[in-house]
Order: structure tokens, then sequence, then C-alpha cells
């Protein structure tokens, strides 16, 4: 993956959350758009989010990720009350 892969996919607009999917089959949700920082050889990318009492998402814990291991990009399907829709 490289970096201008992942900038034009953070600057989507509208913009819509993703999941990247990593080289050891882990991954990884983007839910905003501004919590993630890239380099040229990787990215900073968020773990887990909480909202605060204005309602604003804050990420609690990051993994910088090389864009080598960065695999494909997969948009999540949400539904209008931010739920994600289950798979069977």
């Amino acid at each position: 993956m490289s970096p201008q892969d992942l900038i034009n996919k953070l600057h989507d607009r509208p913009f819509k959350p993703f999941r990247v999917r990593l080289s050891n089959s882990n991954t990884i949700d983007v839910l905003d758009p501004g919590s993630v920082i890239v380099s040229p050889t990787s990215a900073i990318m968020p773990l887990e989010y909480v909202e605060d009492e204005h309602g604003l998402k804050l990420v609690l814990r990051w993994k910088t990720v090389a864009l080598a291991h960065m695999v494909e990009f997969v948009d999540l399907d949400q539904r209008q009350n931010g739920s994600k829709r289950r798979r069977r």
C-alpha cells in the first residue's frame, strides 16, 4: 500500500468509515479520517475510540502500522443510528 492510497481513502467525500485488513489477518477500523496520521512508510492508526460528553470521537489507543503490512480497505456498512450491521 502506498501513502497516497491511504490518503486518498481518508479524503473520500463523503467519508465512509472503513476497515484496513492487514497481512496477518488482523483488522483496524477507521471511523474518523482525522484519527490517522500517514508517513511515507507507516501510519498511526486508531485501535479504540470513546465518545466524550460533547459527542466527539476520541482515540484511546493507537498503533503504528507499516504501509506494506496493509492489504486492503473494506467499507464498513453502518446503519443510520451508527451501529454496525451484524454478519450472519
